[in-house]
């Protein structure tokens, strides 16, 4: 059974806009826009202090976030904010409609996409593109609604979730947690971090790559595909089938929890 998890703030106020512009809808305005043909963009950059093992928190509505390692000790971002009309006029209205919220202290880096009008909502016309850099060791947890998540090598601990994306991570070794609903997980690890792995989707499949040595306890559940671990040493403890899996390797450690509803899951090692 899954466990109820609490809703991020980043998708209340998704599911709130659209709940208003539902409510809009019906008292009978035409709010649809099917011509975006015209484009107005804009370059959003800050560089930060951050404490070491600090945290940097960015949560976004649609458009990608990338993160990967900085040269030096400070968190260094770059946004690419995308207005999308029918006219050059409609592009930059609603890129000026775009707001990034920024809350900065010495340990805690928070990053917020607002869109005015809608509470947020995007209609179509608005994106914003995360491409950060932070220290070794920064803990980072990231959140978008439509766009992909990518995390390369990174060492502090991981949090990512989107709805329609896929998420992908090379060569990690901090705590991963990483959750979609319409896209893939792909996730390598050079390290089993403290707190282990939890890798959940609805539609795709996921893949686990770990190093062969790691000392785990794996619990790997789905309802449409199969599961291959084979290409690992694992030593079945309870009940196994194509469906499910649960096992130690080298032993058992730290947990590493994969579960998705359509698509089939791939443990291997390296």
């Amino acid at each position: 059974m899954r466990k109820t998890r609490p809703v991020p703030r980043w998708r209340r106020a998704v599911l709130m806009a659209a709940a208003a512009l539902a409510a809009v809808a019906l008292t009978g305005c035409d709010l649809v826009m099917t011509d975006l043909s015209a484009q107005s963009t804009e370059t959003w950059t800050k560089t930060y202090a951050l404490a070491p093992g600090g945290r940097v928190d960015v949560s976004n509505i649609n458009g990608r976030i990338e993160v990967q390692p900085a040269d030096g000790s400070q968190v260094e971002v770059r946004a690419e904010k995308i207005g999308k009309g029918a006219t050059d006029e409609a592009a930059k209205q609603a890129l000026g409609r775009i707001e990034i919220v920024e809350h900065a202290s010495d340990t805690e880096i928070r990053l917020e996409t607002k869109v005015a009008g809608m509470g947020g909502f995007n209609l179509g016309g608005t994106e914003v593109r995360y491409f950060l850099k932070v220290p070794a060791g920064t803990q980072v947890q990231v959140g978008t609604t439509n766009g992909a998540i990518k995390l390369d090598r990174l060492s502090g601990d991981i949090s990512a979730e989107t709805t329609n994306g896929g998420i992908t991570g090379t060569s990690l070794s901090g705590r991963v947690k990483a959750s979609t609903t319409n896209g893939a997980i792909d996730m390598d690890l050079d390290a089993l971090g403290q707190g282990g792995v939890s890798l959940e989707t609805t539609n795709g499949g996921v893949e686990l790559t770990i190093p062969r040595s790691a000392a785990a306890t794996i619990s790997a559940r789905l309802a449409n595909g199969s599961i291959n671990a084979s290409d690992l040493p694992v030593q079945a403890s309870g009940e196994t089938s194509r469906r499910r899996l649960d096992g130690t390797l080298n032993g058992g450690g730290e947990r590493i929890d994969v579960e998705t509803t359509n698509g089939s899951i791939t443990i291997r090692g390296k």
